[in-house]
């Protein structure tokens, strides 16, 4: 019995997928415990990472798109992975030589260093590996069928939800049960040993669709790139003059206000990211609890991927997407009601007490004691039930750039989103950093809600203006595709 090619695809997602999972969530944790008291460290620890992921997706996402698919995937998995592998095994390293902001503080710096460097890395071979996966691959499988495009979509999603939910269960587990070293080593292993089975499912994909291997690559910019001077100030000339070219390749598509909205949603720090994780720890949410959280904000996750298919088809991809950013913006007015309540718990956290020049297992204990307060739950509820809006929205606008965009510019605008999400993700980390003080979290929470109801009323703004998508949608079902310059088939066509 022959194997469908999905199922292939959908293993390899699930096995990448899981191991990022599982990473996310315990980076939090790990730098949290090696500098307590603030959130300085995560923060520049992801303003840095998110700075680089600013600048270089959108001229990383250009450069696939020169580039053959399979060999582009085996690069991006090979550094992905082995980046990730090492900054685990860096945090293993630093866990047994007990080396924390307050104990070894000059081999802290340099521990430090070298995972933000890695971290840096990770991110951005992990930006290249999610635009051609979700961006090209996909769109090929799926041969101009937008039903099965809506499928595959909210299958690919659906279990990236599926490792949010189990991932960070068993990472949490082995932090809370055994010891924060054997979670680190088991992210590495995951890492090394996984990225053969990735590659080869991945191959057999490649193999089994023969127009995975014919790619149409834009004109024009390899002749420049071979006549250019080895001068570095002109190749940061050449590199800034991409990026805006890049740019403006994105706003020419006719769906370039959703992919705007969408990135708005990425000012926040109502995510399970780095920054949420170390505040709930400080609020005495213990690491499996956390890991819980998650599972269940999953959970919504999930029944969102569910809901989008029929969702789609009886009221269109863009409908779909109003109606999620419409739940989006309820889950936060439940984050914004914590606001109002006393913080006063969080003006009195320990550190650990360093006077007789000895670390001991300081850095792992609990960082503070006492139970779960009201706001602190509102935080979580909020958090989880937004993922089913979330996912609506954030699979709607995917798949309206899937339907428009042409195939030679899919990964040039691919990377512009993704340098969009990270200058968002940097600006809400930027604002971490100069609000370090977990009493001004409620600045941070009113700023990710001001910038959730920005990009819900801008993209209803979108879909009351243009109608939404349905143009593209009739085109697709007659089996057509959109023309070169992508504006053939947007809804502005459909107005005029």
């Amino acid at each position: 019995m022959r194997i469908p090619t999905h199922v292939f695809l959908y293993t390899s997602h699930a096995l990448s997928r899981w191991g990022d999972r599982m990473w996310s969530f315990a980076i939090g944790i790990f730098l949290i415990y090696l500098h307590p008291q603030s959130f300085m460290l995560t923060a520049i620890y992801s303003l840095i990472v998110n700075l680089f992921g600013t600048c270089l997706a959108g001229p990383i996402g250009r450069k696939v798109d020169t580039l053959p698919r399979l060999t582009t995937m085996r690069t991006a998995l090979i550094i992905q992975n082995s980046s990730v592998a090492a900054a685990a095994i860096l945090i293993v390293v630093a866990f047994q030589l007990q080396i924390s902001y307050y104990c070894n503080e000059p081999l802290f710096f340099v521990f430090v260093t070298l995972v933000t460097i890695l971290g840096i890395v990770s991110t951005l071979s992990s930006s290249a590996t999610k635009m051609i996966m979700e961006r090209d691959w996909i769109v090929v499988l799926s041969k101009q069928d937008t039903d099965m495009l809506s499928e595959i979509n909210a299958m690919m999603r659906r279990i990236d939800q599926v490792c949010l939910l189990l991932a960070p269960i068993v990472a949490g587990a082995f932090m809370t049960a055994l010891d924060t070293t054997w979670a680190a080593g088991l992210i590495a292993v995951w890492n090394v040993v996984s990225f053969f089975f990735e590659y080869t499912l991945l191959r057999t994909v490649h193999t089994r669709v023969p127009e995975l291997a014919q790619k149409e690559t834009p004109p024009g910019d390899e002749e420049k790139d071979r006549n250019l001077a080895i001068s570095p100030l002109k190749k940061i000339q050449h590199l800034i003059e991409s990026y805006f070219r890049n740019v403006g390749i994105f706003f020419s598509q006719d769906v370039a206000l959703t992919g705007f909205c969408l990135s708005l949603v990425y000012l926040t720090v109502l995510g399970f990211d780095n920054i949420t994780v170390g505040y709930l720890r400080l609020n005495n949410v213990k690491d499996l609890y956390i890991a819980i959280t998650m599972a269940v904000g999953a959970c919504f996750g999930v029944f969102g991927t569910v809901c989008y298919t029929p969702f789609t088809k009886k009221f269109g991809v863009s409908a779909s997407g109003a109606l999620g950013a419409v739940t989006l913006a309820i889950s936060y007015g439940v984050c914004l009601a914590s606001v109002p309540f006393s913080k006063d718990h969080l003006k009195s956290i320990p550190v650990p007490d360093v006077s007789d020049g000895g670390c001991g297992d300081d850095i792992r204990n609990p960082l503070v004691s006492g139970p779960i307060l009201i706001p602190t739950m509102l935080i979580l509820i909020g958090i989880t039930t937004m993922r089913y809006g979330l996912w609506i929205f954030d699979l709607s606008i995917s798949q309206s750039f899937q339907l428009s965009v042409p195939e030679h510019q899919r990964n040039t605008v691919g990377g512009v989103q993704s340098s969009f999400n990270s200058f968002f993700n940097f600006t809400y980390i930027l604002l971490t950093a100069l609000y370090p003080n977990p009493t001004k979290f409620d600045i941070l929470i009113l700023i990710s809600c001001a910038a959730c109801i920005l990009s819900c009323v801008l993209y209803l703004g979108w879909y009351l203006k243009t109608g939404g998508l349905k143009v593209i949608l009739t085109q697709r079902d007659d089996g057509s595709v959109p023309e070169e310059d992508g504006k053939d088939v947007g809804p502005e066509a459909e107005v005029e």
